[in-house]
């Protein structure tokens, strides 16, 4: 089993994330996490999925494609640390994603889709990785990150957002 990434391999705005994922084999946690999201989010309607819970935040398609997305920048992330990419990566513009991807005008079994899609593509990077590119360190945002860091990160974000959706949204 590898181990948890620990704090001082990864910015501290991430440890909201990080610790959100319990313990245990992290590429069973992604398998079965994706499974219980994909789950979870199948019983919405697409009148659910086009309501924002408050004037300016976004509707729940805006935020299964800011799931994709992140999922999609996240395991990039992950690819370039595992494969020794020596160059900064940049950071993303959430807004600016939400707003340019029209995510409310396709389905919500689109989005649906697109979210396991991502989600298997994860996994099957993370079966390339070996044990030294897992610790391996890279750099994001001008902040050191480890291979292994990201993983966690993509399963915590994808919990924060799950939260949300359960507190906010239904």
């Amino acid at each position: 089993m590898r181990s948890r990434p620990l704090s001082s391999e990864y910015p501290a705005y991430y440890e909201r994330y990080v610790s959100l994922v319990p313990d245990g084999d992290i590429e069973d946690w992604l398998n079965r996490q994706g499974s219980e999201t994909h789950a979870f989010l199948s019983r919405l309607t697409e009148e659910d999925a086009e309501r924002a819970y408050a004037p300016g935040k976004w509707t729940l398609k805006e935020v299964i494609g800011h799931l994709s997305d992140t999922e999609r920048v996240m395991a990039y992330r992950m690819l370039a640390m595992a494969r020794g990419e020596l160059v900064s990566l940049q950071g993303m513009d959430q807004e600016l994603y939400v707003s340019s991807a029209h995510f409310n005008q396709l389905t919500l079994a689109q989005l649906l889709k697109d979210l396991g899609i991502m989600r298997s593509a994860t996994i099957s990077l993370l079966s390339t990785i070996d044990d030294d590119a897992w610790v391996r360190t890279g750099t994001v945002w001008d902040s050191p990150v480890t291979t292994r860091a990201i993983a966690y990160i993509i399963a915590g974000h994808e919990l924060h957002h799950l939260k949300v959706i359960r507190d906010n949204y239904l």
